[in-house]
């Protein structure tokens, strides 16, 4: 038998190449193209969904930046005139307020504190006027109601209901007559000085009051170089149905009572707007 026409054994080679298995390793190349053009159409996908993110985001935070600097300049605009009034209101607006069984009807400006220039129902209110034109703030009186000084030309004025039966003008002889201490002085403007026991809890004060008057004028003020207190002056009268106001006002101003009671009194007579009014 010719040794050339013997057929050798098959290599696990061949055999391999006969079931098919060359077939799969000939289509891996393109099978593999496929899965990376697969994942590059992925990964573009992701990158545009990122993208359109990051765009939406970044005009979500310019929108929220320029909305946050309006708000920040409205801030700036709206407190720099607060501060510049410095709590002070020019509103000519009329507020109707009721305290106790009377009712008032006062300007804006003239209301002392913010929570109090409303409408509506109060315990007591708190006002503050310039003297001698009986005005509520205006620009043109910044400088006056802002100074608190010696020189402050302000009344401050305090109306509640009455808590006493009677004013300072008829509390001489039952109240402070029992706290009289040291010699009677004439005072300004016709009015007697009399020095106030501390025993009291008048502490550096004096009682000021017209002498022989059916109904004298009578206020209580501070000494002047007191250690206790700026030297104010404060009286009380009853208005309207069932009203106290008390009024403080610089003692600079002590000269000027008679003038200074008939405003308050005229002042009052036109807030009070009780239908017997």
């Amino acid at each position: 038998m010719n040794q050339s026409m013997v057929t050798s054994p098959l290599s696990p080679t061949d055999l391999v190449g006969r079931d098919g298995s060359s077939q799969f390793q000939r289509r891996m190349p393109g099978h593999v193209k496929s899965i990376a053009i697969h994942r590059q159409q992925q990964d573009e996908a992701e990158l545009l969904l990122i993208s359109t993110g990051v765009r939406r985001l970044i005009v979500l935070g310019s929108a929220s930046l320029l909305a946050f600097s309006l708000l920040l300049y409205g801030l700036a605009v709206f407190l720099g005139d607060e501060i510049s009034r410095a709590g002070h209101s020019p509103s000519t607006e009329l507020l109707e307020i009721v305290t106790g069984n009377d009712v008032l009807l006062v300007p804006a400006n003239q209301v002392r504190f913010r929570n109090q220039r409303r409408s509506g129902n109060f315990n007591g209110l708190e006002i503050y006027l310039h003297w001698p034109s009986m005005s509520g703030y205006t620009e043109e009186l910044r400088e006056e109601f802002n100074n608190l000084g010696e020189d402050s030309s302000l009344l401050f004025v305090s109306i509640e209901p009455r808590s006493m039966s009677q004013d300072m003008s008829g509390r001489i002889e039952p109240i402070y007559s029992l706290f009289f201490d040291g010699k009677r002085e004439a005072g300004p403007n016709g009015l007697s000085r009399q020095p106030l026991s501390v025993e009291g809890g008048y502490i550096d004060e004096d009682l000021f009051f017209e002498e022989n008057s059916p109904y004298p004028f009578v206020t209580r003020c501070v000494r002047e170089g007191s250690q206790s207190a700026t030297p104010f002056c404060i009286r009380d009268i009853h208005v309207g149905r069932g009203l106290m106001l008390t009024y403080r006002f610089h003692k600079n101003y002590l000269n000027h009572w008679m003038d200074m009671e008939q405003a308050v009194r005229k002042w009052a007579t036109a807030a009070i707007a009780n239908d017997d009014q």
